[in-house]
């Protein structure tokens, strides 16, 4: 995977700088490049690189990559959005030592290192430089003013994995950095690097993300729930403190993620504990999944919200979970990121005036996503509930035709 040097990078002027090598940004990038804009992808790491997901594609990821087969690797498209993909067919809800599958088609499961990587290739051979390894830690927005007596106004700061400071310029700037929300960004008043920053504001009861990746082994003494778990197929277990997602993936391996109270992660002994009391919880007993032993890393808070635009000059974007992200029980992360990179990209092509390009995207992310995200909100208090979970895992039991209906609707369907 090709990249720029940093003295190139240096150099060049860039109608936008996409700040994280996600979906939301990599797409983001490729559709800017395609469309004639010259544009930096910059990331810390290189690829591939693992993340904390659940690496399910709902039915609006797949639809939204489908719609870009078309600019993808060849190789793309078909039945599946990427070679490596699962179709993903069913999903068994655990509750309360109690287990119901559902049928859910229309979805695939693939790891984020086949598909961020092949992304990523995507955009590179569609225009967009790659500058991986480098940290960005904050904008100067100088607005209808110059930086460095040239009429840019905006300036990344970043430092390189060699420790070595360096800058980029450029008009526009889409920050696709994930929950973290580490950039500086100004908040459109005072300018300048010593200016206010605009941050994530975070929901009190916000649960935490944590993943891990386990061996095929892991499954040989696992739970007979789990055991033997076909490719294509969800586990989903709910207790009190959280829920738990375990599908395998594209090479046989174990994803595993989770959502759970802080107060809990904090109780618990290790991550690995506090997981471990979810599983044995829903499924009735001990998960057997050798815990203990896995590489565990953490998200911050879930569900919170950031500015859609920031600084004076109105030219720095966020999409994907840096925009807004809601407790994903139904699986929708992929999908929102998908979007809101296509709601950007197409805002800022389309509008060419900088005013009128923001107010375009603030309008379209807000009429797109504010009944998604309030429907998976509904959702995710109601899993909080542990004695409603175990009715409707029963009510699945009984009724599976309703369920077969429902499930579709909760998970957002191909919208």
């Amino acid at each position: 995977m090709d990249a720029i040097s940093f003295t190139t990078a240096e150099a060049h002027v860039w109608d936008a700088i996409v700040v994280g090598a996600g979906p939301a940004g990599a797409t983001t990038a490729l559709r800017l490049a395609r469309g004639g804009q010259r544009v930096v992808l910059v990331d810390r790491h290189t690829m591939p690189r693992g993340k904390v997901c659940g690496c399910c594609l709902s039915p609006a990821a797949v639809a939204e990559l489908e719609a870009l087969a078309t600019h993808l690797p060849r190789d793309w498209g078909s039945d599946r959005v990427c070679p490596e993909s699962v179709p993903l067919q069913g999903v068994r809800l655990a509750a309360g030592g109690r287990l119901v599958r559902i049928p859910l088609a229309g979805g695939q499961v693939v790891s984020r290192e086949a598909l961020d990587t092949a992304l990523v290739q995507a955009a590179i051979s569609h225009g967009s430089a790659w500058l991986p390894g480098a940290t960005v830690c904050g904008v100067t927005d100088a607005g209808n003013a110059s930086l460095e007596g040239q009429n840019v106004p905006l300036v990344v700061s970043l430092r390189t994995d060699a420790g070595a400071a360096m800058t980029l310029r450029g008009t526009r700037v889409i920050l696709a950095v994930g929950l973290a929300d580490h950039v500086r960004v100004p908040d459109g008043s005072p300018v300048g690097p010593d200016s206010a920053p605009s941050r994530r504001e975070t929901l009190p009861d916000s649960r935490i993300g944590l993943g891990a990746v386990l061996p095929e082994t892991s499954l040989t003494a696992a739970h007979p729930a789990l055991a033997g778990l076909p490719a294509g197929e969800l586990v989903m277990a709910v207790a009190a403190t959280g829920y738990c997602g375990i599908v395998r993936l594209e090479d046989g391996r174990i994803d595993l993620a989770a959502a759970l109270d802080r107060d809990a992660v904090r109780q618990a002994a290790s991550p690995a504990t506090a997981v471990a009391a979810v599983l044995e919880s829903a499924l009735g007993g001990p998960a057997g999944l050798g815990l203990e032993t896995a590489g565990w890393r953490a998200t911050p808070p879930l569900s919170g919200a950031a500015p859609l635009i920031a600084g004076v000059s109105r030219c720095i974007f966020r999409v994907g979970d840096a925009a807004g992200y809601v407790e994903p029980f139904t699986g929708e992360g992929m999908g929102w990121a998908l979007v809101s990179g296509r709601l950007a990209a197409d805002a800022i092509l389309e509008t060419r005036d900088a005013a009128a390009a923001a107010a375009r995207y603030a309008r379209d992310h807000a009429a797109h996503f504010g009944r998604h995200h309030a429907r998976c909100r509904r959702v995710a208090l109601s899993l909080r509930q542990p004695r409603l979970v175990q009715v409707a895992v029963r009510a699945a039991e009984w009724w599976p035709w309703a369920a077969r209906r429902l499930a579709p609707l909760v998970a957002g369907g191909g919208s």
